[in-house]
């Protein structure tokens, strides 16, 4: 997923309306602040100050990510199994 800030504050939104305020939920946000280099002096290099499209093409690479999607449902699963037998033991 690559939203424009504006894109997710809608989808967010949607998210709220259909599930309400209080659920929970587990996000990561990258932003153009997030796309930099330690240089050989051990300073951030951030790109947004002088690349936009290399900045705009890295978080859409990193948005689009399949490898980022099934870490996260290994996770997931990985925690359900884990729950599903703590319930179990306490039993």
């Amino acid at each position: 997923m690559n939203y424009s800030l504006s894109e997710l504050k809608d989808r967010v939104n949607k998210l709220i309306e259909q599930q309400g305020e209080d659920a929970q939920c587990a996000a990561w946000i990258y932003t153009r602040e997030d796309v930099f280099e330690i240089d050989e002096k051990g300073d951030e290099v951030y790109y947004y100050e002088k690349d936009i499209d290399l900045v705009n093409d890295v978080l859409a690479d990193t948005g689009g990510s399949d490898y980022t999607y099934q870490i996260i449902q290994e996770t997931i699963d990985d925690a359900i199994v884990l729950r599903k037998n703590l319930k179990n033991m306490c039993q």
